[in-house]
């Protein structure tokens, strides 16, 4: 668990700067919301416990599903599987002095009920602050320390992200929250 929330903050941290610092152009807090959903159809129900799926665009896709999944015999080809993303993004610059936090982690997970069509949810939340040490307009770039010591540089493209590192200076301190979370649901087949 500590190597996935390790990675998970490494691999983000980077990605809530640049997403975060690009829509605080006038230091008051920031907050975007994003869903992606995809949906396929159940071809195949195996005795393994793995599915074949179609997606919208044909494409097929095999998946086991693990002794986690609850109710998978209640799964019947022609249901249709939704599964969607979200991601929300937070952030605000805090007065100069303001020290870094350490991240601070939250994870949930939801099981489909008992005698329910399978599905669930699982997410996860980090939050932090950290520092901005640098901006190079010139490459459009951010580098900011972590509570942790670590600096990172990260490549801001978003125009408007970019006006918006115009305007920071050494040693603003950003808070900063990422969450995402996926859902995944079966539908009964229509007909």
């Amino acid at each position: 668990m500590a190597k996935s929330r390790a990675m998970f903050a490494y691999s983000i941290t980077a990605l809530c700067a640049a997403a975060l610092l690009a829509h605080a152009d006038d230091k008051k807090p920031f907050s975007s919301k994003d869903s992606v959903e995809a949906k396929a159809t159940v071809e195949e129900v195996r005795p393994d416990r793995s599915l074949v799926l179609k997606g919208e665009n044909g494409e097929r896709l095999s998946l086991v599903a693990g002794p986690d999944v609850r109710n998978f015999d209640q799964i019947k080809v022609g249901d249709e599987v939704s599964l969607v993303y979200h991601v929300g993004i937070a952030a605000e610059v805090k007065p100069k002095g303001t020290p870094l936090s350490s991240p601070q982690y939250s994870t949930y997970e939801k099981r489909a009920a008992p005698g329910t069509k399978p599905g669930g949810s699982v997410g996860q939340e980090l939050a932090t602050t950290v520092r901005i040490e640098s901006v190079d307009t010139s490459f459009n770039t951010v580098t900011f320390k972590k509570a942790d010591g670590v600096t990172r540089t990260v490549a801001v493209e978003d125009p408007e992200a970019r006006k918006f590192i115009r305007t920071l200076k050494p040693g603003d301190p950003v808070e900063i929250r990422y969450s995402e979370a996926v859902a995944v649901s079966v539908k009964p087949y229509q007909r």
